[in-house]
């Protein structure tokens, strides 16, 4: 019963002493700096496209991609010489193994 009487003078306490304080006020010319910003578009800021960055970007991935399709190419090619088998992977290929 002590605990709960303290408590409630602590609340009471700090709830009084909010007394004489006034909530946060905007300043005079607040509204007016709004209005003028939203009917000023001209002053709105844009950010110009990075075309260079962009371009970039896109030469590099298409050199990656001309230069994957001719290594693989050439390397497709290689494979497929007769005398550059080899023996034991033609083995395992004509093998064949099922799990049911």
């Amino acid at each position: 019963m002590i605990n709960n009487a303290n408590k409630d003078n602590w609340i009471n306490d700090v709830m009084d002493s909010t007394d004489g304080m006034s909530g946060a006020v905007p300043g005079a010319d607040l509204f007016q700096k709004i209005t003028s910003n939203l009917a000023n578009p001209s002053m709105v800021k844009t950010r110009p496209l990075p075309v260079k960055q962009w371009a970039a970007a896109a030469i590099i991935l298409l050199a990656l991609n001309v230069s994957s399709v001719v290594y693989f190419s050439n390397q497709r090619t290689k494979g497929a010489e007769p005398g550059n088998t080899n023996p034991i992977a033609a083995a395992m290929q004509a093998e064949s193994t099922y799990n049911y």
